[in-house]
């Protein structure tokens, strides 16, 4: 008698899905995971279909106390699972980087263990060496207090040495007068010598002192030199 009613009005079909059909469904979507054991993807799938079903007894108290509809569709289960299966992934990611980490640091205390090792071996040889050097030390202060003795002695010799060395000092006088005299006509050849040298440049000393590998010549005239200085 009113079909405007029925065209103008649109009617919600919500039914619960079973038990069987919400553990089908999370076990399905449950597959690409991988878990330590089929009964553990079992039991996950189990829980998840236990509390989308809480959610639907939560509305029916929620009907009965503010006589409102809330509604828990198929698309919710859904969501529950995808968010679970995101959330495993960042939690499986972080536990990771945290083993990454750890391995990381055993690997550094292994290595530093390792290193520590070495340095007692080491450490354990140059023990050895300075008991050796020790021994030797105690010989040398030996030797050296038994010529301490001898050398006491010859300080005595050396007294009655020391007269005779006066006498040779005053020949020996005598002998650098007659030197100098020498040398007071070897001054002018030492002059000429001397403006000869100055025709050398720092350049040229520089050349020679970077010489790797000097002719012979150059090695001979620098003994020269090194002996008359």
């Amino acid at each position: 008698m009113f079909p405007g009613i029925i065209s103008c009005t649109s009617i919600d079909w919500f039914f619960e899905w079973p038990l069987d059909a919400l553990i089908d469904v999370s076990s399905r979507f449950l597959n690409d995971i991988e878990f330590p054991s089929d009964e553990i993807r079992d039991a996950v799938g189990a829980h998840m279909s236990y509390v989308h079903l809480s959610i639907g007894e939560a509305n029916k108290e929620f009907l009965a106390t503010e006589r409102r509809n809330n509604y828990t569709t198929p698309t919710s289960f859904l969501e529950l699972i995808n968010f679970y299966k995101l959330l495993l992934a960042k939690k499986q990611d972080k536990i990771t980087d945290q083993i990454s980490r750890l391995e990381i640091g055993l690997n550094t205390m292994q290595s530093t263990t390792d290193k520590v090792d070495d340095l007692k071996k080491l450490l354990e040889i140059k023990m050895v060496d300075v008991a050796i050097e020790i021994e030797k030390t105690n010989e040398l202060i030996e030797v050296v207090g038994k010529e301490s003795v001898v050398a006491e002695k010859e300080s005595g010799e050396a007294a009655i040495q020391a007269t005779e060395v006066e006498k040779i000092t005053e020949a020996a006088k005598a002998e650098k007068a007659a030197a100098d005299a020498e040398l007071g006509e070897a001054i002018p050849a030492m002059e000429r010598a001397t403006d000869a040298v100055n025709c050398l440049e720092v350049k040229a000393i520089q050349e020679l002192k970077a010489l790797g590998s000097p002719p012979e010549a150059c090695v001979v005239v620098a003994k020269a030199v090194l002996i008359l200085k």
